[in-house]
């Protein structure tokens, strides 16, 4: 039987949790197992689901249980499992108090099903809409609201999508992991309110997640090769992750994989990126703690602590045979050097009345100059920040490669479709695109406060 089909039996129970209601507990007692979702569609290529944005509670480890806003009643939402070429429908209905959408991060798709208001009107409370489009790409992508993102995210409106591709790499065991973070108060509710930091840096929480778990345990086999799918989905927090004594295989990032993977002691991912990971766990029994170090991303960061943010212990009977690292991957169409026809320079401000704004050539959303350029075209462009602190640069609809890094080529071995990607400060990207689908596509800095505070703008593709 197919996992799909495993989950019916969860998906009555999943369904039937009423409005302020907390979802039930993860299968297997693994508090980091995400929430499973009935396929409505036997057709083998076809992945069609029903979501529902609602209110519901979540308890974030040892506090009080919280007040959230969930998918189908849980954080995070359920995870959407396809193939490329699936066909994916999702049909979403806001039980929520205020209009939202779902966007699809990373997906190629028609601009309407891409969850922009630009585009399409927010889905009000009470009314649904169709979500129906070609999954095209093999990778880890996640969904979230695009209207008060800064809001509706951090109240826990996001999911995994997982589209799997030919030729996926063989590992003992693979998980999915979202990593969050939230500021709570002392009674288990949400801190809102915005402080000069939250709204200079990014809310930061006070408590990571993964997989809305708090520190959670992680199991796994000794000698065993681990495949982890990332995600960063908190609001305005880099996680800079190490394991002590254990490196890193860096597979690949947002739409697929490297040519050469590489080997690292740390990873870092930003707001909206996505990672593809594999570790060799040791031969012997015992834990290590994921940490999240610091990093300086601007405004003198690198003096946060670290925070720990789960702890994998290594247990049980050894697996029976060492499964090798891959090496390489066949790479991506390269597509041609140009030279670049537009630009885009991120920049913050303070206003006369001492309101903080962050802006795309010199103007905040929605007066930023909206960019055109033709259907089916290939387009080199410039993305330069300005400003004394890293952005990481999203781009809705389309993949995009790096040429250069402050003039400087990429490697070959680095080459990638990417579509959220580190902009650090006083530094420039050269990247390209081929702008293949029509429409008002966003593009933006994924610390929501700052998308929400001016840095966003718009491609018109025509």
């Amino acid at each position: 039987m197919t996992t799909r089909r495993l989950a019916l039996a969860l998906v009555a129970l999943l369904s039937s949790c009423a409005d302020e209601e907390a979802p039930p507990a993860a299968p297997g007692g693994d508090p980091t197992t995400l929430a499973v979702i009935e396929d409505m569609n036997p057709a083998p290529d076809v992945l069609e689901v029903n979501l529902e944005a609602r209110a519901s509670m979540h308890t974030y480890g040892s506090n009080p249980p919280t007040p959230v806003w969930a998918y189908n009643g849980a954080v995070p939402g359920p995870l959407l499992s396809a193939r490329v070429g699936d066909r994916l429908v999702a049909r979403f209905t806001n039980r929520l108090p205020e209009p939202t959408t779902i966007h699809w991060h990373g997906i190629r798709l028609p601009a309407d099903m891409d969850g922009s208001p630009m585009v399409r009107p927010p889905i009000l409370p009470g009314d649904s809409y169709r979500y129906e489009f070609t999954l095209k790409d093999p990778g880890l992508y996640w969904f979230h609201p695009h209207v008060r993102s800064d809001i509706q995210v951090q109240r826990g409106l996001y999911g995994a999508l997982l589209v799997r591709g030919p030729g996926e790499p063989e590992s003992d065991d693979e998980r999915i992991l979202m990593l969050d973070d939230v500021r709570l108060k002392a009674d288990g509710s949400l801190a809102e309110f915005l402080d000069d930091r939250s709204k200079m840096m990014g809310r930061e929480g006070n408590t990571l997640l993964i997989n809305g778990a708090v520190t959670p345990t992680l199991r796994f086999r000794p000698g065993a090769l681990v495949r982890l799918r990332l995600v960063n989905t908190a609001n305005g927090r880099f996680f800079h992750l190490r394991l002590p004594g254990l490196s890193w295989r860096v597979l690949g990032s947002d739409g697929g994989f490297f040519p050469e993977p590489y080997d690292a002691e740390r990873v870092l991912i930003t707001p909206g990126e996505r990672y593809d990971l594999m570790v060799r766990m040791p031969s012997t029994a015992g834990a290590i703690d994921l940490l999240n170090e610091p990093y300086e991303r601007g405004h003198e960061s690198a003096h946060d602590p670290v925070m720990k943010v789960a702890t994998f212990l290594v247990e049980g009977a050894p697996v029976e045979r060492e499964l090798p690292l891959p090496g390489s991957f066949s790479a991506p169409e390269a597509l041609a050097p140009r030279e670049p026809t537009f630009s885009l320079r991120f920049n913050e401000e303070f206003l006369p009345d001492g309101e903080l704004r962050f802006t795309v050539n010199g103007k905040a959303h929605p007066d930023v100059p909206m960019t055109m350029v033709e259907r089916d075209s290939i387009h080199a462009f410039d993305v330069i920040n300005d400003s004394d602190m890293d952005h990481p640069f999203h781009l809705h609809g389309f993949f995009f490669q790096v040429l250069a890094r402050n003039g400087a080529p990429e490697p070959p071995a680095r080459l990638l479709n990417k579509d959220t990607i580190l902009l650090p400060a006083k530094q420039s990207l050269r990247l390209i695109s081929r702008f293949d689908e029509p429409g008002m596509w966003m593009y933006h800095c994924h610390i929501l406060e700052h998308a929400e505070l001016g840095m966003m703008g718009e491609i018109h593709v025509h």
